[in-house]
């Protein structure tokens, strides 16, 4: 894949790509913007052009073994030169110097995960570097690691690219172990961090970054990647609508509505219920509940509006308790107790389980 698989972010792409053909590339790069929009795609496809060689790679055949003058039944010397081989044409070159080519060995290693020069450091990674289990944070001693690559000689290619995916995950100590590698950043290394919100960095970070924005995806391109991922054709503009221009929160949607048809209409203990199938990771539980209280607030001021009397005063005092939960979600609290409490209250307000994920 080159930027070309890039959908809906044409404006950030036409931006890094005009970094690469001026040969102009940050030493530091953010990109932010909304989950599920395409961030650490882009990134991937970001170092695998800079680091493209343009020129298709090719494996040469192996040489035959020389005779063996101890064989006895080895075949005979020829008595003439074979004839020549004809040219083999030559390599097919690549002209646009700002994408890549997909074909020369850097393109065909980066599309492997292979690369000697493009690392990706998460929390995945982080658990094979420290043979431990995932966490949902990146340590101090991971970008401890990370700077002492940063310091190495590229291996293969003109660019040494680490992408630190989901960078708010560092804590206080782990970003200032890395701003040592922004302050004198060795040349040809580009560090790329993935971030939901720009303010989740400390501020010597961020004035020593170049910010590259991600928007929304429009509906359109986020349908047509549902539909590519064998989404149900009855469902696909329902998701599109509760995922907001975000394939991942698209993704949880799908989740609430399979959880939802699994509950009885009637069953007293439905909120209990749907809570209980949050994740056990809290990281996960904490933007499943994040995204449940937005779908919340979005229904309760659309129903504001509409309501009068009695009805009105619940919904305000609805969107009151929504607001104050949803700030507390951003603590380490029980996810699953501040969802049941904000579904049960939604239904004494008049907006049930259904209402609150179904389109329009």
């Amino acid at each position: 894949m080159s930027f070309s698989g890039i959908l809906g972010q044409d404006r950030t792409v036409g931006r890094l790509r005009a970094l690469i053909e001026s040969g102009r590339v940050p030493p530091a790069m953010i990109f932010h913007g909304p989950p599920g929009v395409g961030k650490f795609l882009t990134a991937l496809e970001f170092a695998k052009a800079l680091n493209c060689s343009h020129v298709a790679h090719r494996e040469k055949p192996p040489a035959p073994p020389p005779p063996d003058p101890d064989d006895l039944f080895a075949a005979a010397a020829p008595a003439a030169p074979p004839p020549e081989p004809e040219p083999e044409p030559g390599p097919e070159t690549h002209a646009d110097c700002s994408d890549s080519c997909g074909k020369c060995l850097s393109c065909l290693q980066a599309a492997s995960g292979a690369h000697p020069d493009i690392r990706v450091i998460d929390t995945s990674f982080q658990a094979a570097l420290l043979e431990e289990k995932e966490t949902s944070n990146l340590k101090i001693d991971t970008m401890r690691e990370m700077t002492r690559w940063a310091q190495q000689k590229a291996m293969l290619s003109p660019w040494k690219v680490f992408i630190v995916r989901d960078a708010e995950a560092m804590g206080g100590q782990a970003q200032n172990a890395l701003l040592k590698t922004l302050e004198e950043p060795p040349p040809g290394t580009v560090v790329i961090m993935t971030v939901h919100r720009k303010t989740s960095l400390i501020s010597t970070i961020l004035s020593r970054s170049s910010l590259i924005d991600f928007a929304p995806l429009p509906a359109a391109v986020l349908r047509d990647l549902l539909r590519a991922q064998g989404a149900e054709p009855a469902q696909t503009d329902s998701l599109a609508a509760l995922g907001a221009g975000s394939m991942e929160k698209a993704a949880e949607a799908a989740s609430f509505l399979k959880r939802v048809s699994a509950l009885h209409p009637g069953d007293p203990a439905r909120a209990f219920k749907f809570a209980a199938g949050l994740p056990r990771d809290s990281h996960k539980a904490r933007e499943e509940v994040k995204t449940l209280l937005d779908l919340l607030l979005s229904r309760a001021r659309l129903a504001w509006r509409k309501a009068d009397g009695p009805a009105k005063a619940r919904l305000t005092a609805l969107l009151r308790r929504t607001l104050e939960l949803r700030r507390m979600s951003e603590r380490n609290v029980s996810y699953s107790l501040l969802l049941e409490t904000a579904l049960l209250e939604s239904e004494r307000a008049g907006i049930p389980l259904e209402d609150l994920i179904k389109r329009g």
